[in-house]
């Protein structure tokens, strides 16, 4: 199973200033122009809602520019922009050539929708995961569930009482999944395991989602799933507190809590932004819902190096068995998404 390695740092560029700027050129302001098409496909714009090193979604997404900067592609980073200002910083990037443009949160759906309308010759992705696309606005799908299924393998190991808990920013499709996922694959380990699900309606707020673990806790979960950083990180507080563990959501968050984050639920996004690449520069961008998951090295699952020795030989092995099943087709996880 993939491992997860961190790129070299990339020159992020506060995207609360006036202007989003290139890593390449940090001093410069993108300056409206009318580049060739082969101009505005080797130009790649991402834009964060947090900081990129988060150990989770934003930190991916930032790490994957890396691969695209590697092969000659000038790639600008924008973080921390709020639902308020993406409207903005999405018309700066379009009026400076960029031939494609990431919107990387569910909250910026609405504002790409929007400018995608303005600029017909730019196309935008956003991170929906509910096909919803339109002619120059691609949606690109999180399968996190078919992790969830081999966090569920691990899980139904390691808890005591058999009952697990997902908290997710919101209860979308792409978290909803999670929960479901992880439960059925625990169920194939002990029949009579469990799920306590919850929406905090916030990505980011750590406070809010620990209080919600602790009162899973009292319940008698001691296992937890998380969809958003803010919720992860808060189940990783009470697993603290209660004893239980904790799932890295789409990075490696174990140093948050080594004695607690017994497995890692990882995404490679270099695929992804790829792909995208390759369609801006072959026009075929059009309405495109992409869905890369563990058969595309997009998803990966490993345990966190201080659980490895809690998990029998056999049961490292079903991990593998049933990763590769996953990957070939021949199991098919199921995805509920309410």
């Amino acid at each position: 199973m993939a491992s997860l390695v961190f790129a070299a740092p990339l020159m992020i560029m506060v995207a609360c200033s006036s202007t989003p700027t290139t890593s390449q050129s940090p001093s410069a302001s993108p300056v409206a122009s009318s580049p060739t098409a082969e101009g505005k496909a080797a130009k790649f714009a991402l834009i964060i809602d947090g900081p990129p090193t988060d150990k989770s979604w934003n930190q991916r997404a930032v790490e994957a520019t890396q691969a695209l900067k590697a092969k000659g592609i000038e790639v600008a980073v924008s973080e921390s922009v709020s639902p308020a200002d993406i409207e903005r910083v999405l018309r700066q990037y379009a009026e400076a050539g960029y031939g494609t443009i990431v919107a990387h949160s569910f909250n910026y759906g609405d504002a790409v929708f929007k400018v995608a309308k303005e600029f017909p010759n730019v196309n935008f992705a956003w991170a929906g995961g509910i096909n919803k696309t339109a002619t120059n606005v691609a949606d690109y799908d999180q399968p996190f569930y078919q992790g969830a299924y081999l966090v569920g393998l691990v899980g139904a190991k390691l808890s005591k009482t058999g009952k697990l808990g997902a908290l997710y920013g919101f209860d979308i499709p792409v978290c909803h999944s999670m929960g479901e996922a992880m439960l059925a694959g625990a169920k194939t380990v002990r029949s009579d395991a469990t799920l306590t699900s919850a929406a905090v309606g916030n990505w980011d707020d750590v406070a809010k989602a620990k209080e919600a673990a602790l009162s899973q806790a009292e319940t008698g979960v001691d296992f937890w799933i998380g969809c958003g950083q803010g919720p992860t990180i808060g189940q990783i507080e009470a697993a603290k507190i209660k004893g239980g563990y904790a799932t890295s959501y789409v990075g490696d968050m174990s140093p948050l809590g080594p004695q607690v984050v017994a497995v890692n639920l990882l995404w490679n996004m270099e695929p992804l932004f790829n792909k995208m690449v390759e369609d801006t520069k072959a026009k075929t961008f059009t309405n495109q819902y992409y869905k890369l998951g563990i058969a595309e090295g997009a998803i990966a699952v490993e345990v966190a190096p201080g659980f490895k020795n809690k998990l029998t030989s056999d049961q490292t092995k079903t991990l593998e068995t049933t990763r590769a099943k996953i990957a070939s087709g021949e199991l098919k996880v199921p995805f509920v998404p309410k």
